[in-house]
């Protein structure tokens, strides 16, 4: 990301630290006085779009949040960086720290089945050195590409249940086409979505949804897996208006035509985590 303007921001208060300017390779240097939770955005500044490979301009800021003391601090500033802010303070009034950024940032890694941590490990995008977070971040300009997307539209809000369902199986789609000779998929665990203003429990209940959806003549089968947290222990099953609730809420697929429910105390692998709070 060249030429991309970096702001140093106190977490806690808003207030601007320090500025900078990303050189060629997207490399910045900003010198603050300062200890503690900083927010790092970028914004501005142009980069070569893997999925076309033809130059672009950076749409929407990027973020990240980090803990910074004395002495040197690294902050990697990506989409996937983005989309764990988003969703981390997705809720007006969430206070703004480095440990909320860190649990949701490890989510995202765990998404898209990267090692390490997103905000200190360097992406290599292209070449001989390509690496799985180069990889991930080129999938997703295939996706934004495919799918006629916005950056901004998978890093500027914290998705639903059903949106997360819909972005899984696109962006699988698009990793294979940008690299064929690669077995790839997202984990679609590694999300809890919460906001619903319901819940508050101690149990938990998954739910198997299967069967087809019909809309404008075509005929899409469906098989979800969603686990449903946050509800009062021993309630699991189709009588739960919690449950209920929370699936509609969330844009989820409760009531849906030509489905059927299956409800389980214990939750599937990889399903759709819908924390209620």
């Amino acid at each position: 990301m060249a030429n991309a303007t970096v702001t140093i921001k106190n977490a806690a208060t808003g207030a601007t630290l320090g500025t900078g300017t990303t050189d060629a390779n997207g490399a910045y240097s900003v010198n603050i006085t300062f200890t503690g939770d900083v927010v790092v955005e970028a914004s501005g500044g142009t980069y070569t779009d893997e999925a076309t490979n033809q130059p672009a301009q950076l749409s929407t800021p990027l973020r990240a949040v980090i803990a910074v003391a004395p002495g040197n601090s690294t902050a990697m500033v990506t989409p996937l960086t983005t989309m764990a802010y988003a969703n981390a303070f997705s809720s007006a009034g969430t206070a703004i720290t480095a440990a909320a950024f860190n649990t949701q940032a490890a989510n995202v890694a765990k998404l898209f089945k990267l090692n390490g941590s997103l905000t200190s490990t360097m992406p290599t995008v292209t070449g001989a050195n390509i690496n799985d977070y180069g990889r991930a971040l080129a999938g997703l300009s295939k996706y934004l590409q495919a799918n006629s997307a916005t950056l901004a539209s998978v890093t500027a809000a914290a998705f639903n249940s059903d949106q997360w369902a819909k972005f899984v199986s696109a962006y699988n789609n698009a990793y294979v086409a940008m690299f064929p000779n690669i077995s790839f998929s997202l984990d679609g665990s590694a999300f809890n979505i919460s906001g619903t203003g319901i819940g508050g429990g101690t149990g938990s209940c998954g739910i198997a949804v299967q069967g087809s959806v019909s809309a404008n003549g075509l005929t899409v089968p469906v098989n979800f897996n969603y686990c449903i947290t946050g509800i009062a222990a021993g309630s699991c099953g189709a009588g739960n208006a919690s449950i209920s609730q929370a699936l509609a809420g969330q844009s989820g697929l409760a009531g849906g035509v030509n489905l059927t429910y299956q409800y389980s105390a214990t939750c599937a692998p990889g399903a759709i985590t819908i924390n209620l709070k």
